[in-house]
């Protein structure tokens, strides 16, 4: 996921290698051995050729390079690691290893299974940071700041409201991605052109087998239509809009000048500059922003690499592939800049009201209310 020296400083670990090769590789065979059993199951293939290939893909060691040399031949990497799978059982078992299914089913479902636990930490994530800003948020529910429209002074507001902003902002991110990895985190599995011909009457029967033990969705083929998976990796993308726009308040506010919320308190070796010893930069809104600038690129590719042709994409399906860790990668650098926010965020109270009064000093009353409703709306949070 993370190739460059420079790029592997935003990436956030658990995610780098959840798309590295062993990770991918064990995804694909995962799919592999699933499939032979649930064809084994229906009486598609026998009970022992089952056990064969599934013995198969637990023992098979990979030569990744010579994997991807193969697969450049093919634009697939699924040929290569079929061959290599027939290659490990007997002749009388070659020919039931990836019986009925295509290269997409094995990889698009390999992607899913690898974007799964990051799904998972991103929830954890998500949860752990609306509660911390939510139990900021009624820390500060009558603390008076400056309100700024246009980068400018407005209205005051508080720093409560503030914050309750940020964490409703979140928890909606948060349930919305779960609904959409309700539908999102499918198996594929739909043959040469997607209606699993040679499956015959068994065919709804083997794909469930291959769902329930991957534990995916089972949903009829979507390698053609992909809207529950781009939704889902759209709705990726809003998280780290969120947290981009969170990191962007964020850095403005801790700017000296303004003095009035750092990321965390200052800490030896942390945001250090090689040329002025003196600095603490903020380096969590570094991560929050830098994910941020790139989704929309992203975006734009993703949306475009779905516009595919009749029965199987050519070229569009396979930039996602390249792509779909790149997403991955963003949402695990703004996880980063919200688990350092939420556990650490520093409110300076008696600056706030500094800057409040130098610019005209109005009551905040009126936002205790609006404040109220936000943190309502937080309660299963703050219980």
């Amino acid at each position: 996921m993370a190739g460059s020296l420079a790029s592997r400083t935003l990436a956030r670990p658990s995610f780098e290698t959840a798309f590295e090769p062993p990770a991918f590789l064990r995804a694909m065979l995962a799919f592999e051995a699933a499939l032979a059993r649930a064809q084994a199951r229906e009486e598609m293939i026998p009970e022992a050729a089952a056990q064969a290939i599934a013995k198969a893909c637990g023992a098979i060691d990979i030569d990744v390079d010579a994997l991807v040399a193969e697969g450049k031949r093919s634009a697939t990497l699924a040929v290569p690691l079929v061959n290599m799978l027939r290659a490990q059982v007997t002749k009388e078992y070659a020919k039931h290893v990836h019986m009925g299914a295509t290269s997409q089913d094995v990889l698009d479902t390999a992607m899913v299974l690898c974007l799964r636990p990051c799904l998972e930490e991103t929830d954890r994530s998500l949860e752990a940071a609306v509660r911390s800003l939510a139990a900021k948020a009624r820390e500060h529910r009558a603390t008076p700041m400056l309100g700024r429209t246009l980068m400018q002074p407005a209205v005051p507001i508080t720093a409560g409201l503030k914050i309750a902003r940020w964490a409703v902002a979140l928890a909606r991110d948060r349930e919305r991605l779960a609904d959409a990895a309700a539908l999102g985190l499918a198996v594929q599995l739909g043959g040469p052109v997607g209606a699993l011909e040679s499956f015959g009457p068994k065919a709804a029967a083997v794909r469930h087998h291959v769902a329930l033990e991957l534990g995916l969705a089972d949903v009829s083929s979507w390698h053609s239509h992909r809207n529950a998976w781009v939704d889902l990796l759209a709705r990726m993308g809003e998280v780290v809009l969120t947290a981009g726009k969170i990191a962007r308040d964020v850095s403005l506010m801790a700017q000296p000048e303004v003095g009035e919320m750092l990321e965390a308190a200052p800490r030896e070796g942390v945001g250090a500059s090689s040329a002025m010893p003196h600095k603490r930069n903020p380096v969590a809104c570094v991560h929050g922003l830098a994910a941020a600038a790139r989704i929309p690129g992203y975006m734009a590719m993703l949306y475009a690499s779905s516009l595919g042709e009749h029965e199987r994409a050519l070229g569009g399906w396979q930039a996602e592939l390249a792509l779909v860790p790149e997403i991955v990668g963003a949402l695990g650098t703004s996880l980063d800049f919200l688990d350092t926010v939420a556990t650490s965020l520093v409110v300076n109270a008696d600056r706030m009201r500094e800057n409040v009064q130098r610019y005209g000093e109005k009551s905040t009353a009126s936002f205790d209310a609006a404040t109220g409703e936000l943190l309502e709306g937080l309660a299963t949070y703050l219980s």
